[in-house]
């Protein structure tokens, strides 16, 4: 009677982790190692974001001008790593690790702060030690927004 028992246990056991593993890392994890936006939802979970950008809301109506103008920084900036469609498959981050973040996907799944956006763009990857550079000191703070919209768009 001790053996079935112990076989069930061993591989309700064996799924409970490998339950645990997946939810964990998702769907999105590539080559062994969680996704940026996991690495990035990781990091603000222990520890939030900087003050400084958390209650920002964005100031630019989402016109068809602002989104295109947004869809400019992001080809000029971000798609080389995420890709043209923000997939996070751009030929730049193919070696990175963690990989670049799909934010077309991020985007569809969450509804996402304005300041948590902001942050991610001005401070890349700084705060958490990635390849991400910090884009405060490159874009204007109306070309970030503008890529904002154009992100909400993805």
């Amino acid at each position: 009677m001790k053996r079935p028992i112990t076989v069930s246990l061993t591989i309700m056991g064996a799924l409970l982790l490998a339950m645990s593993a997946y939810s964990q890392t998702g769907p999105t994890e590539k080559r062994g190692r969680m996704s940026m936006s996991m690495v990035r939802h990781h990091f603000v979970m222990r520890n939030g974001i900087d003050p400084l950008y958390e209650s920002k809301v964005n100031p630019l109506n989402n016109t068809t001008e602002n989104v295109v103008a947004g869809k400019a920084q992001f080809e000029k900036h971000c798609a080389a790593c995420h890709g043209l469609t923000g997939q996070g498959d751009g030929e730049a981050g193919k070696n990175l690790l963690p990989p670049p973040a799909n934010v077309a996907m991020f985007m569809r799944m969450h509804k996402v702060p304005d300041g948590y956006l902001y942050w991610t763009i001005a401070e890349g990857g700084t705060p958490l030690q990635t390849a991400m550079p910090p884009f405060k000191d490159v874009m204007k703070e109306q070309e970030i927004w503008k890529t904002i919209l154009y992100l909400r768009e993805l």
